[in-house]
């Protein structure tokens, strides 16, 4: 029994090898090469579009942002001055606010305004009776205080939101560019890392040609017996 058994063992190891060796004869006949051989060129070709049309949007990504980069350090600088516009010009409406406030305080108003004030906080601290009507006489000079600031900053306040609103809009700006820029870069970066992948492709599939070329060329067989003849 165990005889046969082993019989039968050699019987399928024989049978694996004969499929084996009819295998890699099929693979190695002149018409499979071939055939390997032109996918292996359709593969290189395609890649080689593939290479080729990577190495053009690269080409024009950089160069736009090239032109791109130029124009959002344009708009930041831009965008710089007129920030230090709009600071000028608040600081002028400020330091105007503080001239008008304190002429009026030297005016005879200003020093009613004043003594009216005193007045009134002494009177809300001791909790006694407005019976003088101070506080409708300090909120009517305080109404005209106002109104000669307002009156006073009108052209200066026109002239600050102008600049507020130019300098909004040259931010805007600068910051749409420099979305683009950053967006361009990603592009780049994305095209560089398909194009790094295509070109190693590229190197397989030529060392897998060059190993093609090798077995074609150099095929294995019987060693020729070379003899000298002899001189008679």
């Amino acid at each position: 029994m165990s005889s046969i058994n082993t019989n039968d063992r050699r019987i399928s190891i024989m049978r694996l090898r004969s499929a084996t060796q009819r295998q890699i004869a099929r693979q190695n006949t002149p018409s499979a090469l071939a055939r390997r051989t032109r996918i292996l060129e359709t593969q290189r070709t395609n890649l080689a579009n593939i290479i080729r049309e990577l190495e053009t949007d690269l080409r024009q990504q950089r160069q736009a942002l090239a032109v791109l980069t130029i124009e959002v350090d344009r708009a930041l600088s831009r965008r710089e001055d007129e920030r230090e516009r709009y600071e000028i010009v608040k600081k002028e409406r400020d330091n105007l606010r503080r001239t008008i406030i304190n002429t009026f305080r030297q005016a005879n108003l200003g020093m009613e305004y004043k003594e009216l004030k005193q007045r009134y906080d002494e009177l809300v601290k001791n909790r006694g009776i407005d019976t003088e009507n101070i506080k409708t006489r300090f909120d009517t000079i305080s109404n005209i205080l106002i109104k000669q600031v307002e009156s006073g900053l009108a052209s200066i306040i026109v002239k600050k939101n102008l600049a507020k609103e130019i300098y909004r809009t040259a931010s805007e700006h600068h910051y749409s560019l420099y979305q683009s820029q950053q967006y361009i870069i990603g592009v780049i970066s994305d095209l560089e890392r398909k194009l790094e992948k295509a070109i190693n492709r590229d190197r397989e599939l030529n060392q897998a040609r060059g190993n093609r070329q090798y077995h074609t060329r150099h095929k294995k067989g019987k060693k020729r017996k070379h003899t000298r003849k002899r001189r008679p």
